[in-house]
C-alpha cells in the first residue's frame, strides 16, 4: 500500500531529537544535522520546530507510488507551511491532492489444481482524493500543545479528523515527553450507491519519550493505541466460497490496535556519520501480529550533501478470518481474502539525498523498493500469488526564511 501523506495518526507523534535539543542544548551539529535528515525520511513525519528556529517555512512535494504487474499507481503533490505569529505561536497549513490508478485484486478464485489465483479489477481503478489540515502550536515556559484540524474527500471516501499533541520540555531540553490524541469519522460508500456511506469512527492515543544520551547519541520511545468502530470492510472485495460462489468481503465492526516503537541514533566520528535504528512491534484483536526492523546510515559530503542509505525487513501474521479461499461459509459470517491482511513478509532498500541550494533552499530525493514475499511472513495464511514488488521516489523543495 502507498505511503498516506495526510493522515490524524500522522498529526500525533514523537517529537524530533533536533527540537527536543532546543537552542539551549549542546550537541554534536553533525548529529542535529543528520537527524533533521532522519525526519525528513519518508514516513517520518517532523515536529514543527520551536518559533525562533524555522520562522517561516514551506515545502512542497511530489510523490510517485507503483506496483509491478501493472497494478496500483498513484501519483501525490503536497504543500506544507508553518508560520509564525508572533514569538509563541505558529500557524499550520498542509494540503495535498493524489489520483490513483490502475488494476486492484478484488478476490482469489480456483486457479490449475484448485491452487488460489488474484482477480484483478482491470486497468479501471481511476480516483482522486482532495486533503488538507490547518492548525497552530501555542509555546509557554517548557510546554507546547498543537491542535490540527484536517479533512479528505475523494468519490467514495469521505474522513474528518481532529488531533491534539501535547509535548513538555524537561533537564534543559534533554528530554521530551509527548502525548496525543487524534479522532477520525469517516464515511464509506460504493461505485453502485455513492450516496449511501456507511460510517465509521477511529480513535488514536499515543505517549512518548525522547532522550539526549550525551551529544553523540539519543532515544525515542513511543507507545500508540488505536480503536476502530463501525464499517470496517472494503466494500470492493469479495471472497470466493466453494460452496456458494462469491461473497462481500466481511469484518468485525471493532477494532483494536497497539503499537510500540523505539528509535535510536548514533553519530559516528570516524566515519563522520549517524546511525539510525528502528524496530517496531504491533498486535491487534484481529490476529494480526507484525514486527519491523529498519537501519539507515547518513553520512554529510562536502559540497551541502547529505546522503542516506539503509533497509527494512518488515512481517507479519494473517488476520484470524482470513483464507485465500474458502470451502464453506464461516459460522461467524467474518471473512476475508484481501492480501493486506495475509501473511506475508516484505524486505525494504531506501536511498535518499539531500542538497542544500543556498542558506534559504534545499532539495530532498527519497526513495524506496520494497519486495513483498509470503514466504517471509511470522504466520497464518497467504499464498505467493500476493507476491509484488512496489517502489516510489519522493522529491521535496523546502523553503525557510
Amino acid at each position: 500500500m502507498p505511503p498516506q501523506p495526510v493522515s490524524a495518526g500522522a498529526a500525533v507523534g514523537v517529537t524530533s531529537p533536533k527540537e527536543a535539543a532546543g537552542p539551549t542544548r549542546t550537541i554534536s551539529t553533525h548529529l542535529a544535522a543528520l537527524t533533521a535528515a532522519a525526519m525528513a525520511l519518508p514516513g517520518v513525519h517532523a515536529r514543527a520546530a520551536e518559533p525562533g528556529l524555522n520562522p517561516f517555512t514551506v515545502d512542497a512535494s511530489h510523490l510517485e507510488y507503483f506496483e509491478s504487474g501493472n497494478r496500483m499507481r498513484v501519483r501525490v503533490n503536497q504543500a506544507t507551511a508553518i508560520a509564525p505569529v508572533g514569538d509563541n505561536v505558529q500557524l499550520l497549513a498542509d494540503g495535498l491532492q493524489d489520483v490513483i490508478s490502475g488494476a486492484s485484486p478484488i478476490f482469489n478464485s480456483p486457479g490449475p489444481g484448485g491452487q488460489p489465483q488474484q482477480v484483478l479489477t482491470g486497468a479501471s481503478v481511476n480516483d482522486r482524493r482532495n486533503a488538507g489540515d490547518i492548525g497552530a502550536s501555542v509555546f509557554w515556559n517548557d510546554n507546547q500543545v498543537t491542535l490540527r484540524q484536517g479533512w479528505s474527500a475523494e468519490n467514495d471516501y469521505r474522513s474528518i479528523w481532529t488531533s491534539i499533541e501535547g509535548r513538555r520540555f524537561l533537564n534543559q531540553k534533554d528530554t521530551v515527553l509527548a502525548a496525543g490524541f487524534a479522532f477520525n469519522d469517516d464515511g464509506v460508500s460504493t461505485h453502485d450507491a455513492p450516496d449511501d456511506f456507511h460510517t465509521r469512527i477511529k480513535r488514536d492515543y499515543f505517549l512518548g519519550v525522547t532522550q539526549i544520551i550525551n551529544e553523540r547519541s539519543l532515544i525515542e520511545l513511543s507507545l500508540r493505541y488505536s480503536y476502530s468502530n463501525g464499517y470496517l470492510s472494503d466494500p470492493y472485495k469479495l471472497v470466493f466460497v466453494q460452496s456458494t460462489g462469491e461473497l462481500p468481503d466481511a469484518r468485525p465492526s471493532q477494532r483494536r490496535q497497539i503499537a510500540l516503537t523505539g528509535k535510536y541514533l548514533l553519530y559516528i566520528p570516524p566515519i563522520d556519520s549517524a546511525l539510525q535504528v528502528i524496530q517496531s512491534f504491533s498486535t491487534d484483536n484481529w490476529g494480526i501480529n507484525a514486527g519491523a526492523l529498519e537501519v539507515q546510515m547518513k553520512k554529510e559530503l562536502p559540497g551541502e550533501w547529505l546522503v542516506n542509505a539503509g533497509g527494512r525487513l518488515y512481517s507479519q501474521s494473517s488476520a484470524d478470518f482470513y483464507q485465500p479461499l474458502f470451502q464453506t461459509p464461516p459460522s461467524d459470517g467474518l471473512h476475508t481474502s484481501d492480501y493486506r491482511l495475509a501473511g506475508f513478509g516484505s524486505a525494504s532498500w531506501l536511498l535518499g539525498v539531500t542538497k542544500q541550494l543556498t542558506p534559504n533552499f534545499s532539495l530532498q530525493f527519497s526513495g524506496e523498493r520494497t519486495y513483498r514475499r509470503y514466504a517471509l511472513r511470522s504466520g497464518g495464511s497467504g499464498f505467493d500469488g500476493d507476491n509484488y514488488i512496489w517502489s516510489f521516489y519522493l522529491v521535496t523543495l523546502q523553503a525557510q526564511f
